[in-house]
């Protein structure tokens, strides 16, 4: 049986290959960024065991022996997802165990009441026993967003990704200047210094190791601090801050947003440039445009009055410092941490960055070129 075997292993991270682990959540190497807080917790990994002891706590009437375990292998940054199998009667949950590797780990569960609360599509949480590291949530199955890239793009892939931006924009109406009152602690917002971070971690992991020593010359150019400063002063709305293929979820025609517990704010033209310009999905010029005007009617449907050519501005801006961003990851993951996997993924998001970069950033456009 699939518990007996997961059994025999010391503990359920032992389990994992740490490369699949470690590539799920740390892909664009958000981990290299400080976190606030939790620094008084003390978590450690479960054992399948303890797994499936405060499972069972949380599940009084389902009797122990109905239950099968077996890991989803797609975790990591100090979190073991487990799924939980009724073999009596199909129902299924997952189990959760996170650790303090990353602060922003314990506040998945306040940031999932609250975006349940506020109408936003996550999975609930059905149990947690919040001081052990352990929540037991929805199970969302196994298809997301990426799953729809071979489909047809007017009857499957375009409604879907469609259906993506209908979800987080329900994220976007949060606004800071009219934060709700029930609002937990999130990661710090998109303020100049974020920027900046992802900007030097560009140059010292990506530029330094695979462009010429004119590119990194330009580090101080004017700019890169002009795109960084109008970014930061803009108003600012929750974001996903990681609103890429793998982190929307699709059961029973519903979408569902996952891996948001980095939530912050930031601007919500960050994670539209996130899913359209996302290395790892090829869209053509013509569905990419269909989802940013797509999006862009969703503002002007909800209120808002800015022109389309600011809108545009905004979102370039924004790509150019995603981009930036998952190149700097690709070279620190495929370089410093040796997973070469990564590497594969310069070409494609340099080409994206560059396109943009023509228009918007010319220098970097001519020194990349």
């Amino acid at each position: 049986m699939i518990v007996s075997a997961l059994r025999r292993a010391r503990t359920v991270h032992q389990r994992i290959e740490k490369s699949k682990a470690e590539s799920f959540f740390c892909r664009l190497g958000f981990a290299q960024r400080p976190f606030r807080g939790f620094s008084q917790l003390d978590l450690t990994f479960m054992t399948l065991d303890d797994i499936a002891h405060l499972t069972h706590q949380q599940l009084p009437g389902v009797d122990p022996a109905d239950l099968a375990y077996d890991v989803i292998e797609k975790g990591g940054s100090g979190r073991i997802f487990v799924r939980v199998k009724n073999q009596a009667t199909s129902e299924s949950w997952v189990a959760m165990s996170y650790t303090d590797d990353r602060p922003d780990n314990a506040r998945f569960a306040s940031i999932t009441d609250f975006l349940a609360d506020h109408g936003v599509a996550v999975p609930h949480i059905l149990g947690r026993d919040e001081a052990a590291g352990f929540l037991l949530v929805q199970d969302l199955g196994s298809v997301d967003l990426g799953d729809f890239v071979d489909r047809d793009w007017s009857t499957e892939q375009g409604p879907h990704y469609q259906q993506s931006l209908d979800t987080v924009f329900a994220l976007h109406q949060i606004t800071e200047a009219d934060q709700p009152t029930d609002l937990p602690e999130l990661e710090f917002s998109f303020d100049a210094e974020l920027y900046q971070w992802e900007q030097d971690y560009f140059f010292n992991h990506y530029v330094a190791n695979f462009e010429s020593e004119a590119a990194m010359q330009i580090r101080e150019h004017d700019s890169l601090a002009q795109c960084r400063d109008y970014l930061s002063e803009l108003p600012r709305s929750l974001v996903h801050r990681d609103f890429q293929s793998t982190n929307v979820m699709f059961q029973d025609d519903r979408c569902y947003l996952i891996d948001y517990q980095g939530m912050r704010f930031g601007l919500p033209e960050y994670d539209v440039a996130s899913m359209v310009y996302d290395p790892y999905v090829h869209l053509s010029d013509d569905q990419r445009d269909s989802l940013i005007d797509y999006y862009y009617q969703l503002k002007v449907n909800a209120g808002h009055t800015e022109t389309r050519e600011t809108y545009q501005k905004v979102l370039d801006a924004c790509a150019l410092q995603r981009l930036m961003q998952a190149l700097g990851a690709y070279g620190f993951l495929g370089l410093t941490k040796g997973k070469k996997e990564f590497l594969e993924h310069i070409e494609p998001a340099k080409q994206r960055l560059l396109s943009i970069a023509q228009r918007e950033l010319p220098i970097l456009a001519e020194v990349m070129g």
